[in-house]
């Protein structure tokens, strides 16, 4: 069984900036996610969510590319960056390492898409 082509796409719902993760978020992949996340980064006024609810597998590389984004925005914010970042997935993979990680205890995780940007949007 071939893991699914590595895809990103942006865009933006209701004033919160959407970025997308399809595939397996890995060593290999994650160059291709930082343009399209630097770009949701830009100006610091939008909230981000990173939508990894088609993403398969994610590994340390993948972690490491979502604490510089919510350093990122915490540096440009200056009033701590959790509040303006969100992930949401329902894999089981993924959010088990969000866990194991503790990310989850800095970046909100939501289950689902509609529930991060509920949250984002305040």
């Amino acid at each position: 069984m071939q893991p699914a082509p590595f895809e990103t796409s942006s865009a933006e719902v209701d004033g919160v900036r959407v970025v997308s993760v399809r595939g397996e978020l890995d060593l290999s992949t994650a160059p291709d996610l930082e343009g399209p996340l630097n770009a949701a980064l830009e100006g610091g006024e939008a909230p981000v969510l990173i939508d990894l609810s088609e993403c398969e597998f994610i590994d340390s590389t993948g972690i490491a590319l979502i604490v510089r984004a919510w350093q990122q925005l915490d540096d440009s914010a200056g009033n701590g960056g959790s509040s303006r970042l969100g992930l949401c997935t329902s894999k089981d993979q993924v959010r088990r390492v969000l866990d194991v990680s503790g990310l989850d205890q800095s970046i909100p995780v939501h289950a689902t898409r509609e529930d991060g940007l509920a949250a984002l949007r305040g």
